[in-house]
């Protein structure tokens, strides 16, 4: 059966949503990015909110997070946050990455990016000891998805105006998928137990309804990825809508 998976980082782990060609498969959380892949493992498409091709020793940006910066501009593209080199990815506190990335490039690492590198680094792991999974988890952003499927970046920051943009970004989810208010519900119903922040949730949902997308609906930031020097792209996946 054809599935498509979307999955969002959380407090606890991942948020996962599918879909399959005939509707909602239901939401799962996974404690870490192994279990993730063995219960999607047959899976056609996972796409993943973090960054997966490093760059080794430049500080200079990823071409895919500067054309995803400039798609989200004037107001969204503070959500795209800088990526770390590898090694900086790795280090076991922040003032140990904030020196590697300031010894190995001409930049440094805010806080910010360091909130997110323990899942940079998960991913980074598990795609190295796993080769066969490269290609089949690829990486994604929710707001250039959303931006992609309203036509537009989204009006409302989920941290200044929270209950405006959840219904702005439920808004565009209808439009792809006019059930999905329903399936929602259904997973806000039941819950996790897990911390799962309704943020999560919606973030997993749209990047789920852009892997549901057929072969030619997808593209990627650049149209031209770079790759690392563990062979990885550099890129963002998304949906072009019909």
């Amino acid at each position: 059966m054809t599935r498509y998976v979307g999955a969002d980082g959380c407090p606890d782990g991942w948020v996962a949503v599918a879909y399959t060609a005939g509707g909602f498969d239901g939401a799962q959380f996974h404690a870490d990015i192994g279990d993730l892949w063995q219960s999607h493992t047959g899976a056609d498409r996972i796409l993943i909110d973090v960054p997966i091709g490093l760059r080794t020793d430049s500080g200079e940006p990823r071409r895919c997070d500067t054309a995803a910066r400039a798609l989200l501009s004037p107001d969204r593209h503070h959500s795209v946050f800088p990526t770390p080199i590898r090694a900086a990815a790795h280090e076991d506190s922040y003032q140990d990455a904030k020196t590697v990335q300031e010894r190995l490039t001409d930049g440094s690492l805010n806080r910010q990016t360091w909130g997110i590198t323990p899942k940079i680094a998960e991913v980074d792991d598990f795609l190295h000891d796993s080769p066969e999974v490269r290609g089949r988890i690829r990486e994604c952003h929710p707001e250039v998805c959303f931006c992609v499927f309203a036509g537009r970046p989204m009006r409302y920051s989920k941290t200044q105006a929270p209950e405006r943009a959840y219904w702005e970004r439920l808004r565009v989810l209808r439009a792809i998928e006019p059930d999905v208010y329903d399936h929602v519900w259904e997973v806000t119903t039941d819950g996790f137990d897990a911390n799962v922040s309704t943020d999560d949730l919606v973030d997993a949902f749209v990047i789920a309804l852009t892997a549901r997308g057929d072969r030619s609906e997808l593209q990627t930031l650049p149209a031209d990825p770079d790759h690392d020097d563990a062979g990885l792209p550099m890129e963002i996946v998304y949906r072009r809508r019909r």
